[in-house]
């Protein structure tokens, strides 16, 4: 089968399962958020969303023999670092998670570096609860970080990644640094108030 073919065979594929990758998006959206609770999480935000067709189109055609698992996405932003530890757990206990495509990106800065961070890899519906109504093995992105770690990934993406004819500016690439840092205290900083608070 040449390229072409392998890309139309993809694109079939996505239409087949369109409604089913709905299904599993709004499934996400209403269970998820109970499972949390479940957990003890109860600062959050959660966003599922399907994969638009060009873009899936896009990344085929990049490399029509890679498969790709971001056809549904999950986003899972607690408002408090410490909670994060328990939103992965919860989301290994639900989903079958491939340990080759887990990803810390905070793990990737240096020790004196500050930046993107995210927690992200791919995870397979189990064919049980919650997602009883869905077959084994439907691959879902799931990420997960704070609501300042959001917050910055979006700046960044939409500021400093846009196509420019200059190469970026060095005091621009510091006052990004400077302000992933203030974002990074910040989240620690919530962490000790809630903390302070519990302890009254």
């Amino acid at each position: 089968m040449d390229e072409e073919e392998l890309v139309k065979d993809a694109l079939r594929g996505f239409d087949r399962s369109l409604l089913e990758y709905r299904a599993l998006r709004d499934a996400m959206e209403l269970e998820i958020p109970q499972q949390l609770k479940q957990w003890g999480v109860f600062d959050f935000r959660v966003e599922a969303r399907v994969k638009k067709r060009g873009s899936f189109e896009a990344k085929v055609r990049r490399d029509p023999a890679k498969p790709v698992h971001d056809m549904v996405g999950l986003r899972i932003m607690a408002f408090f670092r410490s909670d994060l530890t328990r939103v992965e757990r919860m989301t290994r206990r639900v989903f079958e998670v491939v340990e080759e495509s887990y990803i810390d990106k905070g793990n990737l800065l240096g020790d004196e570096s500050f930046g993107y961070r995210s927690v992200q890899f791919v995870g397979h519906t189990r064919g049980a609860e919650p997602f009883d109504a869905f077959a084994a093995g439907l691959p879902v992105e799931i990420q997960i970080r704070t609501m300042l770690e959001h917050v910055w990934a979006e700046v960044e993406h939409d500021f400093r990644y846009k196509p420019q004819s200059a190469s970026p500016d060095p005091e621009i690439n510091r006052r990004f640094a400077l302000t992933a840092a203030l974002l990074e205290q910040a989240d620690r900083n919530l962490d000790d108030i809630r903390r302070s608070m519990e302890d009254r």
